[in-house]
């Protein structure tokens, strides 16, 4: 058996593919990048693994995605924010359809039909056109952008030595995090599942709900010191996201920070933690799971 990830390159896709080869028999892999040169950062990342294999593929050109996916059983998909990222994610299906892939899995966004939020709309795009395609799929809606959601992007041994967590949208409003450790158990179990389990269904995985103000309550405790929250503004929290440099991710993360100040994004933990068997990771855990120094 065969499982693509594409793009290989990405924060979360990395965890995947350091979980699946955390196995003593992992599959054949094979980790799709988009240049030449992420390709050897990947060979030098992951080729002492003899079952791990490397291609390079344009998401905008469907031939070089076909022959990404040919002889896969199974892609582990998760796009960029793009201003075409619909047009990707679609491209990336006509090519599961051509090379008769046994099962896409497709790692979305939490609430997608967000109409406010462009992001979230392009993702609803892709999965209405999963779901039509007839391809046998499953769902995670799981991922946000930074800086929110996900709680690798609480940067813990930073803030302990400064004394304060940035945010740049109201502490008060809750939010859902996710810990990547729990959505790449969850991702590979569905990866190595037999295709029929999993089979048409979305996840919504939500690991934790608090505010940054329960957060920097935590921190305070588990540092023995006061932590206090420091405010950026929307144009430089912006700014500071270097790989955001066109106007589509600008506007898209303008948007998206509006939007938490006032609704934030939650969701119920009780499907990841019947997913993984477990209690989900809490932010507890995670703060006291980081290294201090």
């Amino acid at each position: 058996m065969t499982i693509v990830i594409i793009p290989a390159t990405s924060r979360t896709n990395t965890f995947v593919i350091k979980a699946l080869l955390s196995f003593p028999r992992p599959p054949s892999i094979r980790l799709v990048a988009h240049t030449d040169d992420s390709r050897t950062q990947l060979r030098a990342d992951f080729m002492t693994h003899p079952n791990v294999s490397t291609a390079v593929a344009d998401l905008l050109d469907p031939s070089s995605l076909r022959k990404a996916l040919c002889g896969a059983r199974v892609v582990f998909y998760n796009g960029p924010l793009r201003a075409n990222e619909s047009q990707m994610g679609k491209n990336i299906v006509d090519a599961a359809c051509a090379m008769d892939v046994e099962k896409l899995v497709y790692c979305s966004i939490l609430h997608p039909y967000i109409s406010r939020l462009p992001h979230h709309r392009s993702k609803l795009e892709v999965e209405e056109y999963i779901f039509e395609s007839g391809l046998n799929y499953t769902i995670l809606q799981a991922r946000g952008y930074q800086p929110a959601h996900l709680m690798q992007d609480i940067p813990v041994k930073t803030v302990l030595q400064d004394g304060y967590l940035q945010v740049s949208f109201s502490p008060l409003v809750t939010h859902g995090f996710l810990d990547l450790i729990d959505l790449a158990a969850v991702a590979v179990a569905i990866l190595r599942a037999r295709p029929s389990k999993h089979a048409r269904t979305r996840y919504e995985l939500v690991g934790d709900i608090a505010s940054y103000r329960d957060i920097t309550q935590w921190l305070s405790e588990y540092a023995g010191m006061p932590i206090t929250i420091e405010r950026v503004d929307r144009d430089t929290a912006i700014q500071r996201l270097g790989r955001l440099k066109d106007a589509y991710g600008c506007d898209a993360l303008a948007r998206m920070i509006s939007y938490y100040e006032e609704h934030g994004l939650t969701g119920s933990i009780n499907t990841l933690c019947w997913l993984l068997g477990r209690d989900s990771t809490s932010l507890k855990q995670y703060i006291a799971r980081e290294p201090r120094i």
